[in-house]
């Protein structure tokens, strides 16, 4: 291939692409399948333009992507200098099942790629992501992603918690051994060349998983609780899992408000936490759900009368377990209860029962 810029090859073309120096007619021009190139080759050009911040540019190259079979980007797929930026484009702009099993199952398939599968993918898909268990240990993301997807599987669901509770096991053993280092594989990643085409206004097609943002502590918090926020900030789960166990007070209290149940259930299961941390725990409104179901189905934590009190008036617990502790309530939180517009109208209605029969 010969074209304007000094352009040699399929391979510089890629280049320049993506470090934003190819000119836009010739962007353009491949873009729409013109360019006197192998089809493969010119799946991997048009995949990148796929991307292009030019609107005109990135809905010709779909248009060209379009007229292309499921086939043809398996062969693509089976290239063996292929990218994983190449396999992210190409599963994203050629959505089939065919090509997506064949990506889940490629070695180079980046962590981001498999992330945005399992948010989206059918059941089939989803069998083959939670069934690669290696690459589930290398991106325990993957869990929360699958129960993120609305098409997700009651089977999918079963085999994912299966998953935790057996990775748990081993964590809290891990936690347990002094000097034993904590290490799990790492998958590809794509986040670098992702960056360098965010900068030059390159968008990916079907968006981004949005990563997890905590709540930063307010201005005025302690030190350690900053100190706990930043550390946290930088973990991916596996990373938060082994913090959950082992941490401190000020990243349990972090943690605990984590979106992934696993996280979660690491933090009520570490030998570190204490009656009073629980106490705080069942309060706090930004507690994750997970968190406050497994102290409702602990009766020796229940026995403390504050943390009752605490889970019962918490308007982010689950409806059924709120109502079997009010009537345990003391007379005077039951007058309280009936009157929070902060709990539920049912939470509150039964409290204004439980009164009534009182007298």
């Amino acid at each position: 291939m010969e074209a304007s810029g000094g352009i040699g090859s399929v391979a510089e073309l890629l280049a320049r692409i993506r470090r934003g120096l190819a000119p836009r007619a010739l962007r353009l021009f491949a873009a729409q399948g013109l360019l006197p190139v192998s089809r493969e080759e010119l799946i991997r050009v048009v995949l990148i333009l796929a991307a292009d911040g030019d609107t005109e540019i990135a809905e010709a190259a779909h248009a060209t992507l379009a007229t292309f079979t499921p086939e043809n980007f398996i062969q693509v797929l089976h290239l063996p200098d292929i990218e994983p930026i190449e396999i992210d484009l190409l599963c994203r702009c050629a959505q089939g099942e065919e090509v997506w099993v064949t990506v889940v199952q490629h070695a180079k398939t980046a962590n981001e790629t498999l992330r945005w599968l399992a948010r989206q993918a059918p059941a089939k898909v989803q069998d083959v992501i939670i069934t690669n268990q290696v690459r589930v240990l290398a991106c325990l993301e993957l869990l929360e992603d699958l129960r993120a997807n609305p098409q997700v599987s009651q089977d999918v669901l079963r085999r994912a918690r299966e998953f935790e509770e057996e990775f748990l096991e081993k964590a809290i053993v891990w936690a347990a051994a002094e000097g034993t280092a904590f290490e799990v594989p790492a998958g590809p990643s794509i986040e670098d060349v992702l960056s360098e085409l965010r900068a030059l206004g390159m968008r990916l097609p079907g968006g981004e998983v949005e990563a997890q943002r905590f709540t930063e502590p307010e201005a005025a918090a302690a030190p350690e609780l900053h100190d706990a926020f930043a550390r946290i900030a930088l973990m991916n789960t596996a990373q938060r899992v082994m913090q959950a166990l082992k941490g401190t007070r000020e990243e349990r209290l972090i943690l605990v408000r984590d979106r992934s149940p696993l996280v979660v259930r690491a933090v009520m299961l570490s030998p570190k936490l204490n009656e009073m941390e629980i106490e705080q725990i069942a309060g706090m409104r930004s507690t994750n759900e997970e968190a406050l179901r497994l102290i409702g189905s602990k009766g020796r934590w229940l026995r403390r009368y504050p943390v009752l009190r605490n889970l019962s008036f918490n308007p982010k617990t689950p409806a059924g377990i709120a109502l079997q502790l009010v009537r345990r309530l003391s007379q005077r939180d039951l007058m309280l209860m009936s009157r929070d517009r902060n709990v539920s109208e049912t939470v509150r209605r039964v409290a204004r029962d439980i009164l009534e029969h009182r007298r």
